[in-house]
């Protein structure tokens, strides 16, 4: 831990977001209260603060602690798991449903940085989602069907452009989103927290909330130094929610994902990495990554049931970086770091209800930038407006997953689809 009370990170080694937050020191009564600093409770109290709502969040260490101010940065228009599999599971009208959403959240996250000067650029725009070799993934059949159902508009990179895009033989097409964006999570979770204080909202932080008494129509929240009273609580809290609440961290599992930066790479960037783009791939557990404005490289990826240290983090992804990118062998990583992020037994988001003016939001998993977003803005539109767009999410339902108990199952899941990833090729050259 720094002594900027964050783990360190490139992030929080490069933050510029600067708005600290007092320590809550007394009683308070507000309208809703807001519990985790993250993106997801970030959105909600920005959300009911801009409507003049009487809300105050809490944060046990510092705004954008968790896996919301330390992840890959991409901020994506789509939802877990691919839109193909939510059409077979949920059917066309129903995803396009959801698609709105997502779309809705990926937009108003951009209005919000421009419209508080968010210092979480440059903001690059533009995501390859390459594809390995021989790993047979159609992007054409992909990119047509996204046209067809969601009026997408995605390139095709045929294996010629990609290498002149990327000097790996590892890939072979790619599609070009020019939808999703790129952006600093730690600056951009700290410009919410900003924004939502400017607009009225009580943002407090070192205030983690050590007892819920939710029965009764006014909520209390018991902190170190003082109590809260609500007529409503959001719980946030995401891969960090240990047992503060039974249900949610049953209906959770916190699993570990891991990024580097680079020392700077200056013109040697370009025997590797030769656009400004985020690229992600469809490796087993996705390598995500791309070019900093300084030449650093941002490499994330790889999954675990526990977090490794740090050194031992900067070995696994630099061997995965060199893996694709053999001219990137002497690069030196600077900063490694992982976090916990929350995944639900379907793997999607959910907002919902625990009891009457208890709800929730968790499940974010890899794309929580926008989608948190989207959660916040349907939370606060319930709340004033009455708006049902939240049951949309609330329908996945919060089944049982195993909270830390269920990371056993999931590491082994993990491995069952590393290997067979791997032999796949093998078993296929021998038939």
């Amino acid at each position: 831990m720094s002594d900027t009370g964050y783990i360190d990170s490139y992030y929080a080694r490069t933050r510029q977001e600067s708005m600290e937050h007092a320590a809550l020191d007394g009683d308070l009564d507000v309208e809703t209260l807001v519990i985790g600093g993250g993106l997801a409770g970030s959105a909600a109290a920005l959300d009911l603060a801009e409507r003049g709502h009487k809300v105050a969040l809490i944060e046990g260490r510092r705004i954008g602690w968790g896996a919301s101010g330390r992840n890959g940065g991409f901020a994506s228009d789509g939802f877990p798991g691919g839109y193909m599999t939510l059409v077979a599971k949920l059917g066309l009208p129903r995803t396009r449903e959801l698609h709105a959403i997502a779309v809705m959240g990926h937009q108003l996250l951009l209005q919000r940085i421009d419209a508080y000067a968010i210092a979480c650029g440059p903001v690059v725009r533009g995501t390859l989602r390459c594809n390995i070799a021989g790993r047979g993934d159609d992007l054409l059949a992909f990119r047509d069907f996204m046209e067809r159902s969601f009026g997408t508009h995605d390139e095709h990179w045929p294996r010629e452009r990609v290498r002149e895009a990327l000097g790996t033989e590892r890939y072979s097409d790619a599609l070009f989103n020019p939808r999703t964006y790129a952006v600093h999570p730690l600056n951009l979770n700290l410009g919410m927290g900003r924004a939502a204080a400017e607009k009225g909202a009580q943002v407090f932080e070192a205030t983690p909330a050590l007892k819920l008494d939710l029965a009764a129509p006014r909520k209390v929240v018991h902190t170190p130094k003082g109590r809260i009273r609500a007529d409503r609580v959001i719980l946030t809290c995401g891969g960090y929610v240990e047992s503060l609440d039974a249900r949610l961290s049953a209906g959770t599992i916190p699993i570990a994902t891991f990024v580097m930066a680079t020392e700077p790479r200056g013109e040697a960037l370009q025997s590797a990495i030769r656009v400004p783009h985020a690229i992600f791939d469809n490796e087993v557990a996705t390598n995500y990554y791309r070019p900093l404005a300084d030449t650093r490289i941002l490499w994330g990826g790889r999954v675990l049931a526990w977090e490794p240290s740090p050194a031992r983090i900067a070995e696994r992804l630099k061997r995965d970086m060199v893996s694709f990118y053999p001219s990137l062998a002497k690069a030196k990583v600077e900063v490694a770091w992982g976090g916990m992020m929350p995944f639900t037994r379907h793997r999607l988001p959910v907002i919902g209800q625990l009891a009457p003016d208890v709800w929730y939001a968790t499940g974010f998993g890899g794309l929580g930038v926008t989608l948190t977003t989207a959660a916040g803005r349907l939370i606060g539109a319930a709340i004033v407006e009455g708006d049902e767009r939240w049951r949309l999410l609330a329908s996945f339902g919060l089944p049982f997953a195993g909270g830390k108990l269920g990371r056993i199952p999931a590491q082994l899941v993990y491995w069952r689809h590393q290997l067979a990833a791997k032999l796949g090729p093998l078993l296929a050259s021998r038939a």
